[in-house]
């Protein structure tokens, strides 16, 4: 049964609702920044930097050492098992609820991109939140390069002894869902959605990144159908879109 046997090529969206799962978290960066103990320059690391854009900006600045920041417990203290604890100056996120195993088989419709959505997202805080990136991989074709970037950068920091404060996101549908019959691919214009993030590096030094002015971020993602599995292949940025005269 071919895709558009099974979606109109404009199958209309659901009155906006967002594809995560989880609330938008209240900003609170300068009062994070104070509990992180460390000095915050800009040029935080950037969702759409390669990892090696991210880590020689790390690698810059002072050449007096910074004082080595020694990873502990969210809260000051190890948490009971099953009691979730948010990142903070102390240390990274605590029984992080895991993500679904594997992908599941959806069908080929747009409830069931969104259950995929779901899904990525929970397995993409997961990995950002405790640096293991193993449940969000699979969602993801190696075309969709930009992101994985990113995520790369986030298991280096955690490997190396940083973490995370905040910096999750959720991603909202901004169109229809649409078929492209020559590449054979769908696409949904997407905006993503998030406060702030703070990289603590074991160096010492903090980069935050704050969302203020909403700028590159709306997305256009494609997806791969196979075998009853939706695929991330390709996501294209504002500047491409505005270019391509699909947003202004």
């Amino acid at each position: 049964m071919g895709p558009e046997s099974v979606l109109t090529r404009r199958a209309l969206l659901s009155g906006g609702a967002l594809f995560g799962l989880t609330g938008l978290l209240a900003a609170c960066g300068q009062q994070a920044a104070n509990e992180a103990a460390g000095s915050t320059p800009s040029g935080a690391p950037s969702e759409t930097a390669s990892a090696t854009a991210v880590a020689t900006d790390a690698s810059s600045g002072s050449a007096t050492p910074s004082p080595v920041i020694t990873r502990g417990y969210s809260g000051g203290s190890k948490a009971p098992d099953g009691e979730y604890r948010k990142a903070d100056g102390h240390g990274p996120a605590q029984n992080v609820p895991l993500p679904k195993a594997k992908p599941q088989q959806y069908p080929e419709t747009f409830a069931g991109l969104r259950e995929m959505m779901r899904d990525w997202i929970k397995a993409r805080n997961y990995g950002i939140q405790t640096g293991d990136m193993q449940y969000v991989w699979p969602y993801m074709l190696d075309t969709f390069d930009e992101d994985i970037k990113f995520l790369h950068y986030i298991e280096d920091l955690y490997k190396s002894g940083g973490w995370v404060i905040e910096g999750t996101s959720e991603y909202q549908a901004e169109s229809d869902l649409m078929y492209d019959e020559e590449s054979k691919e769908y696409w949904v214009l997407i905006r993503r959605l998030w406060t702030y993030g703070m990289y603590v590096n074991p160096n010492g030094k903090v980069y935050e990144r704050t969302n203020t002015s909403n700028e590159n971020e709306t997305f256009m993602f494609r997806y791969k159908y196979q075998n009853g599995y939706w695929r991330l292949s390709e996501h294209r940025s504002n500047k491409e879109l505005r270019e391509q005269g699909i947003i202004k």
